[in-house]
């Protein structure tokens, strides 16, 4: 039997295949890991840059209601005031929560809260100042202080913002060459798929091109097998009638009782029967001294001999020798159920092994015929003639209490027969 050559062996493509799989999965999530990171990096700096601009907003807010209410008295200026010292608590609570990761922004933002207390303390101190004296001048006690506070406050937020300015910048950056990576590892991922298909597809015909071809016969032409020895020809005419014989012992059966379809068929059986007795008759007539007949192991293994194919297919028969069948008719089904599974098979599988088995538990026998199917212009599924041959085999088993079970599918055929030995 020839080898694969080493060149490109299917399993070795398979395992490329997986490893590029595994690989391929891996470099993607690593990809997909890197741009969700930085794009919430990206989300971040946006959110600290707009929590920036509001805590300004809320400190210009403080300031200018406080110098507007020193100057004129007017209660509205109180409302922006007293909104601006709300919300400067909470905007600095949720910079830090940002800014926690980087110790440099976050000692700003510390930093920031003692000069945004000063600058409240003042405006709330001049607001009160002026509600207690609405007619005695704003005094400018606190003015150059409250100047460089707010000063110093716009000067660390301008920092801050600059910063988170440049690190949005970085991750921008960043994130565009990702995509350009991205973009590179699906160009060469598509090549090293189509590298891939390209050997699988090598690999396949190499090992195609070691499996025999059955020759193309011209249409038309029906080849012509050599003829057979009388005692070929005597076994085979046997089985022919007593198949016959069989199918009409089954439509009988299901006729209904006491007409005339099933009067004619057991009619029809028992003519068969004679036709069957003279057949023998005329056997024994050729050989007035017979050797001894063949049980069913001597059968199949003359069945297997028959099916078997040199250098291409090979009927591997595990047979038990000490089984003994009494029952002709029980012994004709074992054989016609081998012989059905084989030509089934044949139709499916040009090389390779069957496998034949005929055992016993000494109560029960049991046959299986099992096949892996590598022709691939055979149809997946039963014919509708074998399909009607199993099920006349089927209803004749089941009437001896036995069972007929028949498996097919795209990888294999199989047959499993199990009947009584006594009764």
């Amino acid at each position: 039997m020839p080898r694969i050559p080493p060149l490109l062996p299917p399993y070795l493509v398979l395992f490329l295949v997986i490893a590029y799989a595994v690989a391929a999965l891996w470099l993607g999530l690593t990809r997909l890991d890197g741009i969700a990171r930085l794009t919430e990096s990206t989300t971040q700096n946006a959110m600290v840059t707009r929590d920036l601009e509001a805590l300004l907003n809320a400190v210009n807010d403080i300031e200018t209601a406080g110098r507007g209410f020193a100057l004129t008295a007017d209660e509205s200026y109180v409302e922006p005031f007293e909104r601006g010292r709300r919300q400067v608590p909470v905007l600095l609570s949720a910079l830090r929560d940002k800014l926690r990761d980087d110790p440099s922004d976050l000692a700003l933002i510390e930093a920031l809260v003692p000069l945004i207390a000063e600058r409240t303390t003042i405006s709330a101190t001049g607001i009160e100042k002026k509600r207690g004296a609405p007619d005695q001048p704003y005094p400018m006690a606190f003015g150059r202080r409250g100047k460089e506070t707010s000063e110093g406050i716009r000067l660390i937020v301008t920092q801050l913002e600059t910063r988170t300015q440049d690190e949005l910048a970085r991750v921008r950056q960043t994130l565009a060459h990702a995509m350009v990576e991205a973009r590179r590892d699906l160009y060469v991922m598509a090549g090293v798929t189509l590298l891939l298909v390209m050997s699988l597809f090598m690999a396949v015909r190499r090992l195609r091109s070691f499996i025999p071809i059955a020759t193309a016969r011209s249409r038309g032409t029906v080849p012509i097998e050599p003829a057979a020895m009388p005692e070929e020809r005597d076994a085979g005419l046997r089985t022919y009638l007593r198949d016959a014989m069989l199918r009409a012992q089954v439509a009988a059966a299901a006729a209904p009782a006491e007409s005339s379809e099933r009067e004619q068929l057991l009619s029809l059986v028992a003519g068969m029967e004679k036709m069957r007795n003279d057949h023998r008759k005329i056997v024994r007539e050729r050989n007035p001294q017979p050797n001894e007949e063949p049980g069913i192991v001597q059968h199949l293994a003359r069945l297997g001999a028959m099916y078997s194919r040199p250098e291409r297919l090979t009927i591997r028969s595990t047979i038990d020798q000490s089984i003994a069948i009494a029952d002709a008719r029980k012994q004709f089904l074992v054989f016609r159920s081998a012989e059905w599974a084989l030509e089934a098979i044949m139709l499916r599988k040009r090389t390779g092994e069957v496998t034949l088995q005929l055992n016993s538990d000494g109560d029960n026998l049991s046959l299986r015929v099992h096949a892996l199917t590598d022709h691939p212009e055979a149809a997946i599924g039963l014919t509708p003639k074998e399909s009607e041959e199993a099920s006349v085999l089927q209803l004749d088993v089941a009437s001896l209490a036995g069972t007929f079970v028949v498996g097919d599918g795209p990888t294999g055929i199989f047959l499993e027969l199990r009947l009584p030995l006594a009764g």
